[in-house]
């Protein structure tokens, strides 16, 4: 893998892996674009997921420290959404990560021959934006005290299903919050939240598919992670004010064109 090809996937996996469009649907589309979809492209798809949830450990630094503090006892400063309720929230990201889990490593399974088809990517794209136009409205919502472990367990159901590429995670799983009545901050903070242990998993899943395999030159890698990272930073405010006003379903105007194009371009 060059430089370019390197941060041209870096850049788009910054952007859209908290845009509610899909990174890694954009992923697929770009390596068949460059003409390579292989194992090595698929460990550098993880090395930027891994890059990305280093961005959101960064940016929610002030919530995680007070999940941890809260936790163990400590006071916090009470700025956070999920001050007072930090081992519940700690819980719900447990419990939403179950269903997540089982839904991913049954989903793999499939194999990459069909995740990586365009068609299915077009045609989840479409999906992706019908999820979002749904989401759309409303404005009050149930806190963190109102939350429920049926919702935990909804959002991680969600997260999983979001495996197939063409489905926004944070997409799907922000609208599933937003169907379920909680409010619009709750929701964002919530999905993204819970990505950083789906995220991870992944991540160690593929280190041990990959271990003790010929590995190429990481130097482009290390590069590309560093591009996603920052760029993934940047994207995280723009999600979170997007969410806020109610804007963010407006990407549904962007992906029913690409994914009717894609299988376009498929079929023809």
């Amino acid at each position: 893998m060059s430089y370019i090809e390197a941060v041209v996937l870096a850049i788009i996996q910054g952007l859209t892996e908290f845009l509610p469009v899909s990174s890694s649907g954009h992923l697929v589309l770009a390596q068949h674009w460059f003409g390579k979809f292989n194992e090595t492209n698929l460990l550098y798809d993880i090395m930027l997921h891994l890059a990305t949830v280093m961005a959101i450990m960064v940016y929610f630094r002030q919530d995680l420290t007070t999940l941890v503090l809260g936790f163990f006892g400590y006071p916090t400063n009470g700025q956070s959404i999920f001050a007072g309720e930090e081992r519940k929230t700690l819980g719900f990201v447990i419990l939403a990560s179950i269903p997540t889990a089982v839904l991913g490593l049954i989903i793999e399974q499939i194999g990459i021959q069909v995740l990586g088809r365009p068609d299915l990517v077009g045609g989840l794209f479409i999906l992706t934006g019908m999820v979002l136009w749904m989401g759309r409205g409303g404005q009050a919502g149930r806190g963190m005290k109102d939350m429920t472990p049926i919702d935990a367990i909804t959002v991680g159901v969600v997260q999983g299903i979001a495996v197939f590429p063409g489905i926004s995670r944070s997409g799907a799983t922000i609208a599933g919050g937003l169907w379920l009545g909680l409010d619009r901050e709750l929701a964002a903070r919530f999905s993204l939240l819970i990505s950083i242990p789906a995220i991870l998993g992944a991540t160690l899943l593929e280190v041990v598919k990959a271990f003790g395999q010929a590995q190429p030159p990481m130097a482009p890698f290390i590069v590309g992670m560093f591009v996603a990272a920052v760029v993934g930073y940047l994207s995280i405010s723009l999600i979170l004010r997007l969410v806020r006003q109610d804007h963010f379903y407006r990407f549904s105007y962007y992906l029913w064109p690409l994914g009717t194009t894609v299988l376009l371009l498929t079929y023809w």
